[in-house]
């Protein structure tokens, strides 16, 4: 039976959760404005605006410490707007190279004001590898909380 791997990765922000969240979700399409040297475009599936199981993200974006353009198709498996949070099965895209499994999920819960951060993201990565010669995806992690970081700070100057 194929293992299943898991990778997490926590950033403390600043801005507001609602709106990072609302980003994440049905205001996805906006995302190349707000993480420009991340994401390039974000199209979700259907059009209406609203993110439920089922819904589908077509993401383009650039990977950490590579000049090509990233692809993935995700389908969304869980989504929870009272707790901030959101899975996606990984379908289609440069995410499945290796892997047979690998789903992504987003979980913002927000903290008491402390002067310093407002909520803290946390995404977590599980995978099955195609073989054990199939690197971590750490990169991609790292890309990840690059973009949270991106996001976070983009968001803050609007407020």
């Amino acid at each position: 039976m194929a293992e299943i791997h898991q990778l997490e990765v926590e950033t403390k922000c600043k801005s507001s959760a609602e709106r990072f969240y609302a980003l994440m979700t049905r205001d996805a399409p906006k995302l190349p404005k707000y993480a420009p040297q991340t994401i390039l475009n974000v199209q979700v599936f259907p059009r209406d605006g609203e993110v439920r199981g089922g819904s589908i993200f077509v993401w383009e974006y650039v990977p950490r410490d590579n000049p090509f353009v990233a692809l993935s198709i995700e389908k969304v498996t869980a989504v929870d707007p009272k707790n901030l949070s959101i899975t996606t099965t990984v379908l289609e895209g440069d995410l499945t190279n290796g892997y047979t499994s690998f789903v992504i999920t987003l979980a913002i819960t927000p903290t008491k004001r402390d002067g310093n951060y407002n909520f803290i993201v946390k995404w977590v990565v599980q995978y099955v590898k195609a073989n054990e010669d199939v690197p971590d995806p750490t990169n991609f992690m790292i890309f990840l909380e690059e973009f949270t970081k991106e996001l976070d700070n983009n968001l803050l100057k609007e407020e």
